[in-house]
């Protein structure tokens, strides 16, 4: 269904006479992709074009990558900017996540009688 869930459809059907296993299944899986066709298909087309966009975007970055190399080369070769940089690279800027580990120290404490909790009537002000 495109968010990583799932949906079972299924279909009971009796044949009548004259009717083909072949014929009634394939017409049971176009009611099935008709049933959720939509979504899938809006999934894949989705999916379709992110893809094209990440490929137009990778190609400009490659692109003015070379434009900057080839800039930061000739600053750096006339003397006007010795220290000019080498673009840098965008891509794998995040680390993969992992997994966090957390450990919970319990310290049990027996809870005091109430009656017997010492009192120092001095101490008080009594």
């Amino acid at each position: 269904m495109g968010d990583y869930s799932n949906e079972r459809v299924g279909f009971t059907v009796e044949l009548e006479e004259g009717d083909t296993v072949k014929d009634v299944v394939d017409d049971l899986r176009q009611q099935a992709i008709t049933a959720i066709g939509p979504k899938s298909e809006e999934v894949y087309n989705q999916n379709r074009k992110l893809r094209s966009e990440n490929r137009e975007l990778q190609e400009r970055t490659n692109k003015l990558r070379s434009e900057w190399d080839a800039t930061a080369e000739f600053l750096r070769a006339q003397g006007i900017k010795p220290e000019a940089p080498s673009m840098p690279q965008f891509d794998r800027l995040l680390n993969a996540a992992k997994p966090e580990s957390q450990s919970v120290a319990a310290e049990f404490v027996e809870e005091a009688d109430p009656d017997n909790i010492p009192f120092d009537p001095e101490k008080h002000g009594f």
